[in-house]
């Protein structure tokens, strides 16, 4: 018998999240019923929405069922060609600051005498294509 792993979990409920089967605002089922109807143990399911969270896909407390993020639009970074990024998870006091869950990324931006700047993964898009209008 075919042992069901959180990442299977965790791809399913994430491309259930992107089809708009959990619309962003909307709650997932408990985690037992998630067990039930993924045939395997809470503990499974409790990792799976973990790694979602941890993503930033989802937004979850104790003893409350866990419910989809809202995702503004994001807007468009054009990086210079000497740009380096390095892309982290925020830390604690970062997400309370950009008043935001943990769990969503931040990209720090270093491009030469420009200094340095910090874009949130959940607003920003960054690119080296030529800015639209």
């Amino acid at each position: 018998m075919h042992q069901v792993r959180f990442r299977d979990v965790a791809d399913v409920l994430r491309r259930q999240i992107d089809d708009g089967t959990y619309p962003p605002g909307g709650r997932l089922p408990s985690e037992a019923n998630l067990a039930k109807t993924f045939g395997c143990s809470r503990d499974t399911v409790r990792d799976a929405l973990a790694v979602l969270a941890a993503e930033g896909e989802l937004i979850k407390r104790r003893g409350t069922p866990a419910v989809v993020r809202r995702h503004a639009p994001r807007t468009a970074v054009r990086l210079p060609p000497d740009a380096t990024v390095t892309a982290r998870p925020m830390t604690l006091a970062e997400a309370e600051a950009y008043g935001c869950g943990p769990g969503v990324a931040i990209f720090e931006v270093c491009a030469g005498s420009n200094g340095y700047a910090l874009y949130r993964g959940d607003q920003h898009i960054l690119t080296t294509a030529p800015a639209t209008r």
